[in-house]
């Protein structure tokens, strides 16, 4: 079990995602991320990808149609492993 499970609800947040993952990722191994790609239009989902292929023991990726930020959180949750849980917005 991870310590803490990151989840970030992202739509149309290629542009920012890389910083808040690249944040994220220099806590170690101790640590699980879920990103939720709400819909996007852009390059969010691939870039996400392009992560989870690289860490595939820290990151998950979840496609979903656009809900809204509540829906992403929530299909993050069912998937958190974490003692804990964080919302990470994909823009910080």
């Amino acid at each position: 079990m991870k310590l803490i499970s990151f989840i970030i609800p992202a739509y149309n947040s290629d542009k920012y995602l890389n910083i808040a993952v690249d944040s994220l990722l220099i806590a170690g191994n101790d640590v699980e991320i879920i990103i939720v790609n709400d819909g996007s239009r852009d390059q969010t989902l691939a870039m996400a990808n392009r992560y989870k292929d690289a860490h595939p023991d820290i990151i998950k990726v979840i496609d979903k149609e656009n809900g809204g930020h509540g829906s992403g959180i929530n299909a993050g949750l069912k998937l958190a492993t974490g003692l804990y849980f964080k919302v990470v917005d994909s823009d910080d």
